[in-house]
């Protein structure tokens, strides 16, 4: 992670920010003039967010000559900062639990567009770490998320003790894949005739549908008990027939 990432994650800096502590951090002392000259940094933007700097306490203000000269804080204060932030946090987690308690019987919907947010999903599936169950989309999954993922995923999921039954259109494409069962704790069952369009996993209270031949690809993510257990029963009722 460079410094300027470190600034504006950990500390909650906009990269003009992290720019600006930066340039004045090297100059020592700085006109507004000469921290935009250094941070490339327009100085009419610089006005706008000075004073959060200031208030913050990222920056400290004096007179030179009746003119206004800027300088950093030491860096060490920015780990005071940070764990500041921390404790304010801390002390709001009781509200936060609160408000989330009320809300646990409400479905949770959420978006993920492209490869990366579906991946955010699978990596969810590996940390909530419950069996897994559903339909894939063998052909049109491997294909957008790659070979070396799709390796990946499957080992790691058998290394965390989380199994995986699924039901999947009948293909050679298919049948290879599910031939290497054995190696990652996978059962497979296959559809003949059939064209599964959408991936869709249930893990837990959560439900994945997500559609790999969509351009770009998608996911959606339910969180729900009762609609979880509904499609796991009817997915059930598939594989006992199968």
């Amino acid at each position: 992670m460079t410094v300027m990432q470190s600034l504006t994650q950990s500390l909650g800096l906009s990269p003009q920010e992290a720019r600006v502590y930066v340039a004045a951090l090297e100059l020592g002392e700085a006109t507004m003039q000469e921290l935009a000259r250094k941070s490339k940094v327009k100085r009419t933007t610089i006005y706008h967010f000075i004073d959060e700097l200031l208030s913050r306490q990222f920056l400290l203000e004096t007179r030179r000559k009746k003119r206004k000269v800027y300088s950093a804080v030491a860096p060490e204060h920015l780990l005071e900062i940070a764990k500041t932030r921390m404790w304010e946090l801390e002390r709001s987690l009781p509200v936060l639990r609160a408000i989330h308690n009320r809300s646990t019987r409400k479905p949770r919907v959420t978006f993920h567009e492209g490869i990366e947010g579906i991946k955010e999903i699978y990596n969810d599936m590996l940390t909530t770490g419950q069996p897994i169950v559903g339909w894939s989309d063998y052909k049109h999954m491997w294909s957008a998320l790659g070979l070396e993922y799709c390796r990946y995923f499957p080992l790691e999921r058998a290394k965390r003790g989380i199994p995986f039954q699924s039901i999947v259109s009948d293909s050679p494409e298919s049948r290879k894949i599910a031939a290497k069962d054995h190696e990652v704790l996978r059962q497979t069952k296959f559809l003949r005739s059939v064209d599964l369009r959408t991936e869709i996993n249930i893990y837990g209270p959560k439900i994945l549908l997500a559609s790999f031949r969509s351009r770009p690809a998608f996911a959606v993510l339910i969180e729900d008990p009762d609609i979880a257990e509904t499609m796991r029963i009817t997915w059930k009722e598939l594989w006992e027939k199968i």
